[in-house]
């Protein structure tokens, strides 16, 4: 299976709030966010220069993504994105939308994300 990534321009962080916490109306201002509330947390993924009064915040981050739309009866896509990098010792964020899969690495890792990924099979554009 050929599998490419795209970067996503831009450095990102990942924010935990409280539950029960609003969403900040700043958060929407990057070219990627992702919102997820669970019972334990809020978590946002927006742009690292945005500020949001967080409970803890981490970050920068890199972000990679799947170009086009992945049917929903694929397999092993992000397996074979995460094992790279994963035998590199490098970190993940992953992140899944309707269309696609994002894997977020911290910023210092990018580099060496890219080469596991290349070394793997995977072209990163």
């Amino acid at each position: 299976m050929a599998i490419t990534l795209q970067r996503v321009p831009g450095e990102y962080a990942a924010h935990r709030l409280a539950p029960d916490a609003d969403i900040p109306a700043e958060a929407w201002d990057a070219p990627f966010v992702s919102i997820g509330r669970s019972h334990d947390e809020l978590s946002i993924i927006t742009g690292n220069g945005i500020h949001i009064a967080s409970d803890s915040k981490v970050g920068p981050w890199l972000a990679y993504r799947v170009p086009g739309a992945i049917d929903f009866s694929a397999t092993g896509i992000m397996a074979a994105l995460t094992a790279p990098l994963a035998g590199a010792g490098i970190g993940i964020l992953g992140i899944s939308t309707y269309d696609t899969d994002y894997l977020l690495v911290h910023a210092d890792a990018g580099v060496a994300a890219e080469i596991a990924w290349r070394d793997a099979g995977i072209e990163v554009e």
